[in-house]
C-alpha cells in the first residue's frame, strides 16, 4: 500500500511523539556507539571556527559564525540533509547492519533530541525542513541546560541557504540563516541567529523588557559552542549517510 506526502509526514512525526526518557537515552546512545565505531565521536572546538561574533542592537541578539570547511560535501548533500534530517538510518559506523538511529542525533548525540514536521505543503513529504512548512526542533544544551522546543517556519532551503522564522505565541520570535557555497576541498558554511522581534516600538519594549529572561548572552554562547559542534560533524556522517540514502531519500 502506497502512502501519500501527508501520511509519511504524519509518520515521521508520530515516531517522535510520546518519546519516554527511556527511547531518548537508547536512541542518544546508538548515536554515540555509531560515532565511536567510526572514530568520529570528538566535536570540532569552539576555535576551530574562522570568527565569530555577538551584537545586540534594540534589545535584539545577533549571533554570527563563519565556520571552518566542511570537507567532502556539496552544497547539493547540504540541501539534503536539511530536507531529510528526520529520517532515520541503520548505519553502526561501519555497516547498515544496527540498530535504527536518528540523523538528528549522530549530528549531536548529547544535545539534540528531536526534529518533528508538523506541517507539509503542495502535497509532498516533509521529512525534516520544508519551505513553507512548519517543523519543531527540540534540543538542550546539555552542558548548560538551555532548551529549545519551538516551531520553525522554514522560509528557504536550496542549494546556497537555509533559513527559518522562529515561532512564538503566533508572532516571528527570531530568524536562523545558513548560507553555503562550494569551494576546494569542501564547503564554505556560515550560520546566523537573530533573536528579537522586530523592532517596532511595541517590539522594542519586548526586546529590552522580557528577551533578556528567554534569550541571554550566555545563551548565545552556548549556541555558538552547541553549531560548532553540530557543523564540525556533518563532514563526518553525511557523505556516508548521503551516499548511502540518496537514492531512497531523494531531493525535492
Amino acid at each position: 500500500m502506497s502512502l501519500d506526502a501527508k501520511e509519511v509526514t504524519d509518520r515521521i512525526a508520530a515516531s517522535w511523539r510520546g518519546a519516554t526518557t527511556d527511547d531518548l537515552r537508547r536512541r542518544r546512545l546508538a548515536a554515540r556507539a555509531a560515532l565511536e565505531a567510526a572514530g568520529t565521536l570528538d566535536f570540532k572546538p569552539v576555535s576551530s571556527a574562522k570568527w565569530v561574533d555577538i551584537t545586540i542592537r534594540q534589545g535584539r541578539v545577533r549571533v554570527q559564525i563563519e565556520h571552518d570547511v566542511i570537507r567532502g560535501v556539496t552544497p547539493e548533500m547540504i540541501k539534503w540533509w536539511f530536507q531529510n534530517l528526520a529520517r532515520t538510518t541503520t548505519w553502526n559506523g561501519v555497516d547498515f547492519s544496527g540498530p535504527e538511529v536518528s540523523f538528528y542525533h549522530l549530528w549531536h548525540h548529547r544535545d539534540h533530541i528531536a526534529v518533528t514536521p508538523l506541517t507539509s505543503v503542495d502535497g509532498q513529504t516533509n521529512s525534516g525542513f520544508q519551505v513553507g512548512a512548519l517543523s519543531r526542533i527540540d534540543e538542550q544544551f546539555n552542558d548548560y541546560r538551555d532548551r529549545i522546543h519551538q516551531p520553525m517556519l522554514t522560509t528557504r532551503l536550496d542549494d546556497e541557504e537555509f533559513s527559518f522564522d522562529i515561532q512564538a505565541n503566533g508572532r516571528t520570535a527570531g530568524t536562523i540563516i545558513h548560507r553555503y557555497h562550494e569551494e576546494k576541498g569542501g564547503v564554505r558554511f556560515y550560520a546566523e541567529t537573530l533573536i528579537g522581534l522586530d523592532p517596532s516600538p511595541a517590539g522594542v519594549i519586548f526586546n529590552h523588557a522580557i528577551r533578556p529572561f528567554v534569550y541571554r548572552k550566555s545563551s548565545a554562547e552556548h549556541w555558538i559552542r552547541h553549531n560548532i559542534e553540530e557543523t564540525g560533524r556533518t563532514q563526518d556522517i553525511l557523505p556516508v549517510l548521503y551516499d548511502a540514502h540518496r537514492d531512497e531519500y531523494q531531493l525535492t
